[in-house]
């Protein structure tokens, strides 16, 4: 999604139990770094999330090596939260990503460990923990990793 179509998911509002992982969307559209691009999900032509894709993670998780791809800022809209959306976006995501970024065999992310629900999700969609953990912004945080090659 280029940024200059940010205004298609401005309406995504945040609830309550969001608010310890997840940033509003217009903080997370106010990123200006050139290695993150960003992306939305939708339904038909409702869009009803937003996340980015960091080209470079190793810039926030040390350990990974320079060039690795990370999963961010992931926001299905509070008003769209219950209706599977999430679960569609993770199941899609791995076809997504091999068409988009074809250089990409894996990615990561980092999840606050307090957020069971995301954890589930990312579990169920076939995400796995990978190595230490590391201290958030909220708190602890798990390092996963989606191996897209092995993703159906």
């Amino acid at each position: 999604m280029p940024r200059a179509q940010i205004q298609h998911v401005a309406h995504l509002i945040l609830t309550e139990p969001q608010y310890p992982f997840v940033g509003e969307i217009k903080e997370l559209t106010a990123e200006k770094d050139p290695l993150t691009d960003f992306h939305c999900g939708r339904r038909g032509e409702t869009y009803v999330g937003f996340f980015k894709i960091d080209r470079d993670f190793s810039r926030i998780v040390d350990r990974l090596p320079e060039g690795t791809f990370g999963f961010r800022g992931l926001l299905i809209g509070g008003q769209y939260q219950g209706l599977g959306y999430g679960s569609a976006l993770l199941a899609a995501l791995p076809v997504y990503l091999r068409d988009t970024y074809p250089d990409m065999s894996d990615i990561w992310l980092l999840v606050d460990t307090a957020n069971a629900r995301a954890i589930q999700c990312y579990e169920k969609s076939g995400w796995v923990v990978d190595g230490p953990g590391r201290e958030g912004r909220s708190g602890p945080e798990q390092v996963m990793r989606l191996q897209l090659s092995a993703a159906s």
